[in-house]
């Protein structure tokens, strides 16, 4: 599915938008869910192509096989995707919305937007401006070591001192960078999402302890049990949830684990189809995520009506949490045919 424009991170840039669905068929009901890894392991170790064997090779035939979801290492992209589609089918067949079943009371989320890399300086604050003027509650802006400073003193300039500005880096700098990330306290970020590698604890409590911008953990957060350590040994005082990436059980968890403790939650989205975008903003509506996050409109991503499902829209910068059963959202069968390039059928008889 092409995005309306390339984003640019310090990991890659993503131009096409692969998606890979599950769709699950069977007595508690159709339900789908979405693999919202990327095909390239820049970001994440998931990739399209290890999620589709790991579904096809191990997931599928073991749950068909035994009724449950095997536990397994890694995999979380595949493994959250079938734990959407089979919760989804059962929420359907019960008459229950997703955000219900997570107790999540709120009707609305507020809308926020990540912009990535734009070299052309012009058509960056172009950007910045037309979000604000179209009602996003917050930007956040992607950073890597030589474009840090510049890139966000343009986004304040033009967005002003009212809009919450956020900046992420996906984990390009290290420890030694610490005089010019403390020096991006003067751009009064809502935080810095992921300085330092995913697995630097130690060095993210020691720049915690040096800046006044408080440092969001996002790679870091594998699990609710990463999270509770991260928060323990200060290294993030912002909690990024990425339900694509966690599973929703798991993500509900993290969640809990940031109330508990006290620190503010960000949903986190994964440049979603309109499935994976019905979970990110039923989960982003539990009262713990108290920091706007990265729910945006679907236009965003796929214009007016490029989106797998009915589109999501800005009301007021804020989206409608679904109340119908299940995800809450219709898979537009017409647009899945226009950009399907090939299926698997994985069925209990043939286990």
């Amino acid at each position: 599915m092409p995005l309306v424009e390339p984003f640019r991170t310090a990991t890659g840039e993503t131009a096409t938008k692969e998606a890979l669905l599950v769709r699950v068929r069977g007595d508690a009901g159709d339900g789908w869910g979405e693999v919202a890894a990327f095909t390239t392991p820049g970001y994440a170790p998931d990739t399209i192509d290890t999620a589709r064997l790991a579904l096809r090779d191990y997931l599928l035939p073991a749950l068909l096989a035994h009724g449950t979801l095997p536990s397994v290492r890694g995999h979380g992209a595949a493994r959250a995707a079938v734990e959407c589609a089979l919760l989804d089918g059962r929420l359907r067949r019960d008459g229950v919305s997703l955000a219900a079943h997570l107790g999540a009371a709120r009707a609305h989320v507020d809308a926020g937007v990540a912009i990535g890399f734009c070299d052309d300086v012009p058509r960056f604050g172009e950007l910045l401006r037309s979000y604000v003027e179209a009602g996003y509650r917050r930007v956040k802006c992607k950073i890597e070591p030589g474009r840090d400073a510049a890139v966000l003193r343009a986004a304040r300039r033009t967005v002003g001192d009212d809009v919450p500005l956020a900046a992420d880096a996906n984990g390009s700098y290290t420890l030694a960078d610490a005089p010019a990330l403390t020096g991006l306290d003067a751009f009064g970020l809502q935080c810095l999402e992921q300085p330092l590698a995913a697995d630097a604890l130690a060095d993210h409590a020691a720049l915690a302890a040096r800046m006044r911008t408080p440092t969001c953990l996002d790679e870091t957060v594998t699990s609710a049990t990463v999270a509770r350590d991260a928060i323990t040994f200060g290294a993030g005082g912002v909690v990024s949830v990425k339900p694509a990436r966690l599973g929703i059980a798991e993500a509900r968890a993290v969640h809990d684990v940031c109330v508990a403790a006290g620190v503010p939650a960000v949903a986190g989205g994964m440049l979603e189809t309109g499935i994976g975008r019905a979970v990110l903003v039923a989960v982003a509506a539990l009262p713990g995520f108290t920091m706007t996050g990265d729910c945006s409109a679907s236009d965003r991503y796929f214009g007016l009506d490029g989106d797998l499902t009915e589109p999501f829209v800005l009301e007021g910068g804020r989206l409608r949490v679904p109340d119908l059963p299940g995800l809450g959202v219709t898979v537009r069968h017409e647009q899945l045919e226009r950009f399907t390039v090939a299926r698997e059928r994985i069925r209990a008889e043939d286990v």
